[in-house]
């Protein structure tokens, strides 16, 4: 059987919340349809921490509110007097403005008369839709002056669309989690401050960073034959030989380090060999194979810049890292956004996740954690 039309846009609405999982910004569109149904002119979305009042994210369904979008994040956040009331309601609740603030209320705020007026927006109904106990992810649709309050045709309709609104925030949550693991796992290798080299069982290199390609190049103590990591000295490379078939063995996998003597230099090369799958077996009959992480040290080269420095202590992404260098060198949001080539919905994402894993909540406080971190730990390659 056909759809309707209603079904059919109904539909359309649910795929683009779905869509906002990864592009936040289809939540534009998707609050455009839910203003059709609803009677309303315009519906913002909000990502923030609470306490501090700092937006991550924002987003608003029509173009013509994107200078009061831009007001409200960069000020009338930070002074908006109904925002306990806005950011801390039970997640999957709708509720009017209305039904908690009267028109005395209305005539002494600010936030009503000197911005929401002015854009010709009145009534407000709002949801909490996710976020975790220090922020809050929100949708508000905003009516006309002179319009109707909000009644139970509207609330019933929303009704249908929560679920869908949540479970779009906790799969955002998921996997901006999922990237910043992504964007770590594959980049690793490239930004660890001391030569990388992947090999499989023979000793075949697999991958190896460009720290290993300095060391590898001057073929000083280690370097490749045949595709295979060997070491100059007979012993070193007998030693390096067992360390691996050790480390990639089906069963009881260990890890092993020694020194490789150099000829240019007194100071010996570290090598260490290390399992990359600790604790689990082998099954060789489907094509599994264990491969061996191995860490070239060279002491007399060693030292990590100030980047990092911060990435190791605050376990970074390289993005998060970029920008926290960004805010040490003094650029703002603004000028980084535009450096990068990055939304600044983006810049504020990475900016959250540096507030959380730093433990602040102010970028004055985040600037001074990471000028002390990168002042204290200068020689904190040495831990390594």
């Amino acid at each position: 059987m056909k759809k309707s039309s209603k079904e059919q846009r109904f539909d359309q609405l649910i795929e683009l919340i779905y869509g906002s999982v990864e592009d936040i910004d289809q939540l534009g569109p998707a609050m455009q349809l839910m203003c059709s149904e609803i009677g309303a002119v315009a519906g913002h979305y909000i990502h923030m921490d609470v306490p501090t009042r700092e937006v991550f994210n924002s987003v608003i369904s029509d173009p013509a509110y994107t200078a009061g979008d831009a007001e409200y994040r960069d000020y009338y956040s930070r002074i908006d007097d109904r925002l306990q009331w806005v950011a801390t309601g039970m997640t999957g609740e709708w509720r009017a403005d209305h039904q908690r603030f009267d028109e005395r209320f209305v005539r002494r705020s600010e936030i009503y008369n000197d911005f929401l007026f002015k854009y010709g927006v009145r009534h407000q109904i709002v949801s909490r839709i996710g976020g975790e106990a220090w922020e809050s992810e929100g949708v508000s649709f905003l009516r006309p002056l002179g319009a109707a309050e909000y009644g139970d045709d509207v609330r019933e309709f929303l009704a249908r669309v929560t679920r869908h609104l949540i479970r779009s925030s906790a799969l955002r949550r998921s996997l901006r989690a999922l990237n910043r693991q992504k964007e770590s796992d594959d980049t690793l290798l490239q930004h660890l401050p001391y030569g990388t080299v992947l090999v499989d069982t023979h000793g075949r290199v697999v991958l190896f960073n460009k720290v290993a390609s300095d060391i590898l190049t001057i073929a000083d103590g280690v370097y490749i034959k045949s595709q295979r990591l060997s070491a100059s000295d007979a012993g070193a490379d007998r030693m390096l030989s067992a360390a691996i078939a050790q480390a990639t063995s089906p069963v009881s996998r260990r890890g092993e380090w020694f020194t490789v003597p150099r000829q240019r230099h007194s100071q010996p090369l570290i090598v260490s060999v290390i399992p990359t799958l600790m604790g689990q077996t082998v099954d060789i009959s489907k094509g599994e194979e264990a491969l061996a992480l191995i860490i070239l040290q060279d002491i007399a080269r060693q030292r990590l810049p100030r980047g990092a420095i911060l990435q190791k202590i605050y376990k970074l992404t390289p993005a998060e890292t970029r920008l926290a260098e960004a805010l040490l060198d003094n650029q703002t949001i603004e000028s980084y956004s535009v450096l990068a080539g990055i939304s600044r919905n983006t810049v504020r994402t990475h900016l959250a996740n540096l507030f959380a894993k730093t433990g602040t909540r102010r970028q004055a406080e985040l600037l001074r954690i990471l000028i002390i971190s990168g002042s204290q730990v200068a020689d904190y390659w040495a831990g390594f």
